[in-house]
Order: C-alpha cells, then structure tokens, then sequence
C-alpha cells in the first residue's frame, strides 16, 4: 500500500515539474500558444437546426457590471443571423459566442439611446473583415438615416485606411459601409418564406417612436422589447410566443438607491434614477400580463438597475414566479423547429 502511495507521489512529482518546464520554456510556451490560438482561431461558428437566441447584451446604463454588455439579443437559425440592438461592450459577447458574422442579415434597432447602438462599428467592421458581402444593413423607425449616416461618416477615413492597407480585394470599400432601412414602427420588416421579423410600437416616452420586434422561424417564436413600459401592443403582439425578452425595473432595489443618494447629497444621480422609472417597466407588472398573453418563457433583460452580486440578483426576482429568468450575458435559448420545447443553457 505505502509502495503504491509512494509510486503515486513521484508520478505526480514528475509530471508537475514536467509541466512547469513546458509552461516556463520559450519552446514549451510556443507550443501551448499555439495549441490555445488552434482551439480558439479555427472553431467554427455553432450550428443549430432551429431558431437560437443569445443574450449578447443584458445590462443598462443604471448600474456598473464589467461583466455585462449593454442590450443585445441575438437569433441565429441555419439560413440567418440577425441581431437586435448592438449597446456597449455586446461586440465582445458577439465575438465570445462565436456568431457567424460574415453572414449577418441585419441589425435590427429598437430606438436610438446610446446603450442601444453604441456598438455598430464594431460589429460593421467585425463583419467586414469577415468578408461580408455587401454593406451592412441596418433596419429602424424613423431617425435610422441620420443615425448610420453620422457612424459612416465618422468611420470614414478610418475604411480607407484599412482598405489601403488590406487591398480592395480583402476588403473592398463599397462594402464598409452601413446601410439604413426605414421600417414601419407596425408591421413585417423582413420575410424570406422562411422567417418574419415584424415590428411593433412600445411606450418610452419621450422617445417616438420606440418599437420592439417579433421573429418567427418554423413554427417557433422569440419577441424583443427594446425599453418599454408594461405595454398593450406589445402583449398583442407576443401572443403566443415561445419567448418574451422584456426590459425590466426593480423598485426593490432601485428605490434604496435613490434614497442613499438622496440623504447623501450625490448630484444628478437621485434625479436621474427616478427619471428612468416613468419609461423602463416595472418587474412585477410583467408575469401577469406575460401569462395572458400565452407566453411560454419570460426572460428579463436590460436590467434597470443592473444586479451588481447574487444578493442583488435574488432581490430583483423577489415577488416574482420562479420560472422567470433574469438574464445574464451569454445565456442561451434554443427553440427546436416545430416542438415546444425551450433548451436553456446558463452561460
């Protein structure tokens, strides 16, 4: 028995100075580089044989979480890839996801808040270099040509660099380019026979207009509320969708931090944190009208304020049902065509 322990301890000896020599070597390094930037570089993109939606982005602007990207939801089948809102730091999620981005059909905006586009020319140009074939199109109400129009304009000498430097083979200049789409605030703003994106209005006053967007693919749906109070229209226009992405308020937690503020004299914060609750809907008023509605999945996202830590998180989904889920960055949600099934996978 003391034989076998011994044998053991030199093994284990022998393969951690092994180890520390491969790790503490030019040559051992290199190869462990390159092994990492294999696994890394040359995966392909996932594939999934139905409509998978990624929570690219979960956060607000109200709250501080470096581990959070500002509002993104993505949904990815075999034929497509849209992306719905491109806020802070989501290009990352967007990169960490592994999403195929040389086949992006169209980012999707639901107003123009900074939190809301602030990441466009990272996905323009992530999507160029991966040899998108055409400019990006970028779909919204009213507004959408000024807002794409100042991106390219601000991006502009920065396409030619890279095209100069590049070559117009690699990266051709008439394909850096953003692209704006009018859509209608009510009705079908893409429709291939295979899958529909229609838009709908929501309330976030004084923002007009604000829509949100339903995606149907094979029998299967996921709607996205942009910000929006607990609205009629968008009820109607989830009816009987498989998922609802609704922004979401916690009095729980955001009343507590308007009252610290407030007793300690902070500037401009007090004020602002009871501005936002006039236009962000409220958490509680949302699993009622969700259940008439004939929605299967409730997913709360673009949290306001964003939970900081678990306590913070188990506050915001206090009086709510527990089937609800509070977003987090990277989770995942697959919808099998035709089936009723809902595959959640925690990020």
């Amino acid at each position: 028995m003391k034989k076998s322990l011994y044998i053991v301890l030199i093994v284990a000896g022998v393969c951690g100075l092994a180890a520390a020599v491969v790790y503490n070597t030019p040559a051992g390094q290199d190869a462990i580089f390159k092994r990492l930037m294999s696994l890394a570089l040359t995966q392909p993109p996932d594939t999934y044989d139905g409509m998978r939606v990624i929570v690219c982005g979960s956060a607000s602007p109200l709250g501080n979480d470096p581990n959070r990207a500002q509002a993104c939801i993505a949904v990815v089948t075999p034929e497509h890839f849209f992306l719905f809102d491109v806020g802070a730091r989501s290009p990352l999620r967007i990169a960490q996801a592994r999403l195929p981005m040389s086949r992006i059909d169209g980012v999707f905006l639901t107003h123009y808040h900074s939190d809301h586009i602030a990441g466009l020319p990272d996905v323009n140009l992530a999507s160029w270099v991966q040899r998108r074939p055409g400019p990006l199109q970028v779909y919204g109400p009213n507004g959408i040509e000024a807002v794409v129009a100042g991106f390219n304009a601000a991006y502009d000498l920065d396409r030619g660099y890279r095209t100069a430097h590049h070559g117009s083979e690699m990266l051709p200049s008439e394909h850096g380019f953003m692209e704006a789409i009018t859509i209608p605030t009510d009705g079908i703003v893409w429709d291939d026979g295979v899958a529909t994106v229609t838009s709908f209005t929501v309330q976030h006053p004084p923002i007009t207009p604000a829509v949100g967007y339903r995606v149907d693919y094979r029998g299967r749906s996921a709607v996205i509320s942009g910000d929006t109070n607990a609205a009629e229209n968008l009820f109607a226009a989830a009816r009987g969708a498989d998922l609802l992405f609704h922004d979401a308020l916690s009095r729980t937690l955001l009343d507590p931090m308007i009252e610290v503020t407030s007793e300690a004299n902070v500037p401009v914060m007090p004020v602002i944190m009871t501005d936002v609750i006039d236009y962000h809907a409220d958490a509680t008023t949302l699993p009622e009208a969700t259940a008439e509605a004939g929605v299967k999945q409730l997913v709360l996202y673009h949290t306001v304020p964003v939970p900081p830590f678990a306590l913070a998180a188990k506050m915001f989904l206090r009086d709510l049902p527990d089937d609800i889920i509070l977003a987090d960055d990277l989770h995942t949600f697959d919808l099998p065509p035709d089936s009723s099934e809902i595959i959640v996978h925690a990020p």
